[in-house]
């Protein structure tokens, strides 16, 4: 869009002659290469942070009202139970599998909403067209003066022509490109007939940039979808949450609130740099006027205070005529990557890992850790998408930002948001499990408020650290293997370098996030630690981190070795073997632990939860340990009304001894399923102890407790069959989480 005087209002003045002299430094040539580069433009890449955010609060949200607002998703999980008697093994295979399904479902409700999200954007972005023409009360012109200017300055063969629409009202001079690839349009004012011919040939080309680049329908989806969560996500929320708060209703609020804003800001500065990349296409055409896009920029109003004050809170759709200026006449400009965009990046990422994950987790419910790691995965590559793709373009002009002492500073942004990200989203408003009273399968903890500060501060730093190291080697690779702004294979190394930088993200996020969940749900520090300390987990990391320092290592040695003039290693050859080490390492520490690994259980404050491989992880609220024990209350309170004593969990005996074991207690699934949880993997991997737990479970009254106690008996002493705990687990999970 661009603006130029308007000679109805008042005079104000424009910038000084130095703007004026600044078109004299633009380099159409520079402009020309980075437009038309195989590399993805900046535009591109910040459209995918607002796709991450518009799609983790799409997806909590229907979590929140298809699912945690639905009674039905209980009742359709105690519809698990089995009724008739049956062989241990097919009553445990049928329990599990029907449970799982449950929540397979649920996944898939949630997942229905950014889907929903995006056709409604969609339908949005078609129905917007129109109606701006309705609003605008344009009319098509096809024979005007203004008509034969803009045929004047599309190239032949070029694709579709576009369309001259002249609005019937509006307020101002200013154009705008609309319509789509096969029928573009460029609506303007009346008044732009009252400019030079110079001026005109610049507001078109600049529209005509748009166009070219594809940037109208998918910046105009993008607002789509920002008014969508606005209107159809977080109104009703708040209007919901007002109503009856809660105990989660503040903390709730708060996030959706600083979320909004990461949005709108997100949208923002998409905008701003679009007009970036329009005004380098526009002066890089070949039959543009010399320096006539920078005159015209030049020549713009000055801001009006309210103008800069928009500006000042980052709100601005457009830059600055002298940022635009700047850009111009140092295009490489634009393609560098600041410490608050990658902040922003971390933002995103943080909200939408949990969201992913849990649906993953879904689809594998045996396989906790495994599914974090694909978690991990999937957003490491996302998040490559932008800063790699950022600083590899940085590398490939020479920006400042990629140096040592930028980049470093910038990833540890990253690492930041990410943390700053993962509390802000949703799921860390509080204990769902504890505070809702239909808590469901995809509740979670996640808020590090409540943990010990030296706990949370050595979270927090692990990601700053790892986000500052995960910095320099990004723009380290882009170096080594000789990053370019185009080329036949720019675009393919480009890509090459977002794939491996995932795989190298996949084990350390999906690691960190399930530590912190761990922490969060105030896990014993045994199953903690038990996500990092294997051989396997170890060894795959170190190896994947060789790999991926193998071309920053070769290049180096290169050119250690360039006077006494060695071969350069060839970029097929390191890529070839960064790639196979880092995919060895990540697979190693994802799936080497994997199949001989023993459940493990863990407890927090009021809930329980399976915490390792080989159980589906979900916490689940827990009857509070008192002196009267058969309380079938699942959120009793700690301090009950009588003056009972409450007994601390760390100080309540994993079992009780046996000679204290009355009938009363052998019967109380409450009891039980609190020692099965207090009991950590030696419940499952010590004969003793399993022994002594298959006696327990087979003297309650539930089918599923008592099919797990005869396939425990069945091998005292051999390998555990996972169907056992897996089913005691989900069956004292769903125990703790309705009481019944």
């Amino acid at each position: 869009m661009s603006t130029a005087p308007d000679p109805q209002g008042p005079p104000r003045p424009s910038h000084s002659p130095t703007a004026t002299a600044t078109a004299t430094a633009e380099r159409p040539d520079v402009a020309r290469a980075l437009v038309s580069s195989p590399l993805p433009l900046p535009t591109t890449t910040r459209l995918a942070l607002l796709v991450l955010v518009a799609g983790a609060g799409a997806s909590f949200a229907t979590w929140w009202w298809l699912v945690l607002g639905r009674d039905n998703w209980p009742g359709a999980q105690l519809a698990c139970l089995p009724g008739t008697d049956a062989a241990p093994d097919e009553i445990l295979a049928r329990f599990t599998g029907c449970v799982n399904d449950v929540r397979l479902a649920q996944s898939a409700v949630v997942l229905c909403g950014p889907l929903a999200l995006l056709a409604l954007a969609v339908l949005c972005r078609a129905a917007g067209r129109r109606l701006s023409l309705w609003r605008w009360r344009a009319v098509p012109d096809l024979s005007s003066a203004l008509a034969r200017r803009l045929a004047a300055v599309v190239p032949e063969g070029g694709g579709p022509r576009p369309v001259l629409w002249v609005r019937g009202r509006g307020v101002g001079i200013r154009a705008r490109a609309s319509g789509t690839v096969r029928r573009p349009r460029i609506v303007a004012d009346s008044y732009v007939l009252s400019l030079s011919d110079r001026s005109v040939d610049a507001i078109f080309r600049h529209e005509l940039a748009h166009l070219r680049l594809r940037d109208v329908g998918r910046v105009r989806l993008a607002t789509a979808a920002g008014w969508l969560l606005l209107l159809g996500v977080t109104l009703p929320m708040v209007v919901a949450l007002a109503r009856d708060p809660g105990l989660l209703g503040a903390g709730l609020l708060v996030r959706m609130a600083i979320v909004l804003v990461v949005v709108l800001l997100t949208l923002c500065a998409v905008l701003r740099v679009r007009e970036h990349d329009a005004d380098l296409a526009a002066a890089a055409d070949p039959g543009a006027p010399p320096d006539a896009t920078a005159a015209h920029i030049g020549s713009a109003l000055a801001p009006r205070r309210t103008e800069r004050l928009v500006r000042s809170l980052g709100l601005a759709t457009h830059p600055t005529p002298a940022a635009r200026l700047a850009v111009l006449a140092d295009p490489a400009r634009s393609w560098g990557l600041s410490s608050l965009e990658c902040l922003t990046t971390g933002l995103a990422a943080g909200l939408v890992f949990t969201d992913l994950t849990l649906l993953v987790a879904a689809l594998m419910p045996d396989h906790t850790q495994l599914a974090y790691m694909i978690g991990g995965l999937l957003t490491g590559w996302v998040v490559a998408g932008v800063v790699t793709v950022a600083w590899w373009r940085a590398v490939a002009v020479g920006h400042r930002d990629a140096s040592g002492r930028r980049a470093a500073p910038a990833g540890a942004a990253l690492g930041l948001g990410v943390l700053l990200g993962s509390q802000l989203a949703g799921r860390a408003a509080g204990d769902w499990v504890r505070d809702t009273g239909t808590a469901d399968g995809l509740a979670t903890a996640l808020s590090l408020t409540q943990v010990p500060r030296v706990q949370a501060l050595a979270l927090g730093v692990a990601l700053v650290v790892g986000g500052a190291l995960f910095a320099l080697w990004s723009t380290s690779l882009a170096r080594a293997l000789g990053a370019t702004v185009d080329g036949p294979r720019s675009a393919h190394a480009c890509a090459a370098a977002v794939g491996l930088s995932g795989l190298l993200l996949a084990v350390p996020l999906g690691s960190w996030f399930l530590f912190a969940r761990l922490t969060a749900a105030r896990a014993a520090p045994g199953i903690r630690w038990a996500v990092i300390d294997t051989p396997w987990w170890v060894a795959g990391v170190l190896t994947a981190v060789a790999g991926a320092l193998v071309p920053a290592a070769a290049a180096r040695g290169a050119r250690l070795a360039g006077t006494r003039g060695a071969r350069q290693p060839r970029p097929l050859v390191l890529w070839a073997a960064a790639t196979v080490l880092v995919t060895a390492g990540t697979g190693w520490a994802a799936f080497g632990s994997e199949p001989n690994r023993a459940p493990a259980t863990h407890v927090s404050g009021g809930s329980e939860a399976s915490a390792t491989p080989g159980v589906s992880a979900t916490p689940g609220t827990a009857a509070t340990p008192t002196d009267s024990v058969n309380s079938p209350d699942p959120t009793a309170s700690p301090a009950s009304g009588s003056g009972d004593r409450t007994v601390p969990l760390d100080q309540l005996p994993l079992l009780p001894p046996k000679a204290e074991r009355t009938d009363a207690l052998r019967s109380d699934t409450a009891l039980v399923c609190r020692a099965l949880s207090l009991g950590g993997t030696a419940v499952w991997t010590e004969p003793r102890r399993r022994a002594d737990m298959a006696q327990l479970l087979g003297g309650l009254d539930d089918p599923v407790l008592r099919a797990a106690s005869a396939v425990l008996r069945r091998a005292p002493s051999g390998p555990v069959d996972s169907h056992a705990p897996v089913a005691s687990v989900l069956r004292c999970d769903l125990y703790f989480r309705y009481g019944r």
